[in-house]
């Protein structure tokens, strides 16, 4: 089916930019498609309760709601890392919105037990700072791009996210790290594809499998020679996936105005 109208919206990962994403929605976008790269809750514009509770991946996927709602379409929905959480709370709460759902660099299933000893430690173990340092954040950039960058532009970008509010910082790292609720996974209608590095350990294997056999409507794409950043290191082979899942799907019909939220401030 014709995917020409249905909108893209892609979702970042805990304390990464938004710009991750640009090389897959440039290639979107070469097609015809509308594409909405929003910062996450907290990680832009807008605001959130001055309380590490207050962020939590309902509180999230509302946010989205918001912008959706205002886009006046459903869309096909992808989230890289946390943002896939998300995705799936999202799509659980407020199927009318998602024709299609992708997680990308991750499944909904809890970390590894190295990933979550080792971001506690950094983040929010008592011997923590309140907000990262320099160590802490050149730990996560080397795990996620192999070798930390050193444009000074670029290494700008990536570190300006762990430069949030610290309640923003650790909250979203406490909701990446305890995952999705468990009765989300029964919840999902849209369809679902899955693009995973095949280098990437942040998520261990047999959770993954079994998620995948539990649903074997989900399509998989394994990218060789690529981790967890899988949009970055490979981003035809996502952009690919992205467009076969929106194909798959009806054209997205407008949302009625009075279904529709008040307005809000957008972070498009």
């Amino acid at each position: 089916m014709s995917s020409a109208r249905t909108p893209f919206i892609l979702l970042h990962g805990w304390a990464c930019p938004p710009a991750n994403w640009n090389a897959v929605a440039r290639l979107l976008t070469a097609g015809g498609h509308r594409v909405v790269t929003p910062h996450l809750l907290g990680y832009g514009p807008g605001s959130v309760g001055a309380d590490e509770d207050a962020w939590t991946l309902e509180a999230a996927a509302d946010d989205v709601v918001r912008l959706l709602e205002r886009l006046g379409s459903p869309a096909v929905v992808a989230g890289h890392s946390l943002g896939g959480s998300i995705a799936a709370t999202l799509a659980a709460r407020r199927p009318d919105l998602v024709r299609g759902l992708a997680f990308v660099g991750m499944v909904p299933v809890g970390p590894s037990a190295a990933t979550a000893e080792r971001l506690t430690r950094l983040f929010l173990g008592p011997t923590a700072p309140a907000g990262p340092d320099a160590a802490a954040i050149e730990s996560v950039l080397t795990a996620w791009y192999g070798v930390a960058p050193t444009d000074p532009v670029l290494r700008a970008e990536l570190e300006a996210p762990f430069r949030v509010r610290p309640d923003v910082l650790r909250g979203s790292l406490r909701a990446a790290l305890g995952g999705v609720a468990p009765e989300v996974h029964k919840k999902i209608e849209a369809p679902v594809a899955v693009v995973l590095g095949a280098g990437d350990r942040t998520r261990p294997a047999g959770p993954i499998e079994a998620l995948l056999a539990a649903h074997p409507g989900w399509t998989l794409t394994s990218v060789p020679d690529a981790g967890h950043m899988v949009h970055v290191e490979a981003p035809q082979q996502c952009a690919d996936a992205l467009l076969a899942l929106a194909a798959s799907v009806p054209t997205a019909p407008v949302v009625p105005r009075h279904s529709r939220q008040p307005e809000a401030p957008t972070r498009e």
